[in-house]
């Protein structure tokens, strides 16, 4: 008795990490690898890197140029639900009319290899492509 009794409460808390604990699947660096933006496609600049770390529920975004420090770009919060990732920018280094506005992608994570797509506010389609780097 004592024994079903040990192994029925790992099996309950094995389903409760299991279900309370959900894996991230975007947690970490990804560097940019190219997009296409309204039909067009654009590939990464050999010149810079463009980086986004996400944290459990921010990120930070990364410009690096040569041998200077990182300059950050861009940071805010961001929430994923199913295949969706609603992204809420705070901080943007230029000025940008998408501050403080979510905006919705869908998102693929396929080895380590992370596409989201989705349409901006003024319109423009966007799909982009980030290999993990961390």
């Amino acid at each position: 008795m004592k024994n079903l009794l040990l192994k029925t409460s790992f099996a309950g808390l094995y389903l409760i990490l299991m279900t309370g604990c959900k894996s991230n699947p975007i947690e970490g660096t990804w560097q940019y690898d190219g997009g296409i933006y309204n039909g067009k496609s654009q590939r990464a600049s050999p010149d810079f890197k463009m980086q986004r770390t996400y944290s459990i529920n921010t990120y930070e975004a990364f410009l690096l140029e040569g041998v200077a420090e990182p300059e950050v770009y861009t940071s805010g919060i961001y929430e994923i639900e199913g295949d969706s990732i609603f992204i809420t920018s705070k901080f943007s280094r230029q000025p940008s009319q998408t501050t403080d506005i979510t905006i919705n992608y869908k998102f693929k994570v396929d080895n380590q290899k992370l596409t989201t797509n989705g349409i901006m506010p003024n319109g423009m389609v966007v799909e982009e492509y980030w290999k993990k780097v961390k």
